[in-house]
């Protein structure tokens, strides 16, 4: 019960801490967040499970370091995505997009990590995860000119340093 207790304390830490970042600390957005972040936390339980087993306290921090990390990351491509969408969208004499869809194939080991690889994927701007297959994910992209493979291969990295980390079987 104590490992319970524990895994939800870090996460609600870390999900707060990512609410204050993405709100600049607004004190209006407060009130929203004392309801948003045990509701993200609930639904990341949702998708991981329970904790059976205490993962220590070094993997549990390298877990959340790279969990903010890459918030970081999404909040990074997303600023810059969002200017090359609003760019190609007002691009003249015409607008700058050749819609194609992607597939693409995940290393990803668990399903769970496929599943937050095709949500996370969703919130880069110009891209949307139409299907999981397998380890087969199809993305439709606004352009071909849009590096989603790349964009894919980095995210897989930062959610399977996530995964190792915070996985009882993980390495150390």
């Amino acid at each position: 019960m104590g490992t319970v207790i524990v895994s939800v304390l870090c996460r609600l830490v870390v999900i707060g801490i990512v609410w204050i970042a993405a709100t600049e600390a607004s004190v209006a957005a407060f009130g929203y967040g004392m309801a948003a972040v045990p509701v993200v936390v609930a639904t990341t339980y949702a998708l991981t499970g329970i904790p059976r087993r205490r993962v220590g306290l070094i993997r549990s921090v390298r877990g959340a370091l790279g969990a903010l990390e890459l918030a970081g990351w999404v909040i990074g491509r997303s600023i810059v995505g969002g200017i090359d969408v609003a760019r190609r969208a007002i691009w003249l004499p015409r607008a700058d997009i050749d819609p194609e869809w992607v597939t693409h194939t995940t290393v990803v080991e668990t399903s769970t990590g496929r599943a937050a690889l095709a949500l996370v994927a969703n919130l880069m701007p110009g891209s949307l995860t139409a299907r999981i297959d397998g380890r087969l994910i199809t993305v439709h992209t606004i352009s071909p000119s849009v590096d989603v493979a790349g964009a894919l291969a980095s995210l897989e990295r930062r959610i399977a340093r996530i995964e190792e980390a915070w996985s009882v079987g993980g390495g150390a």
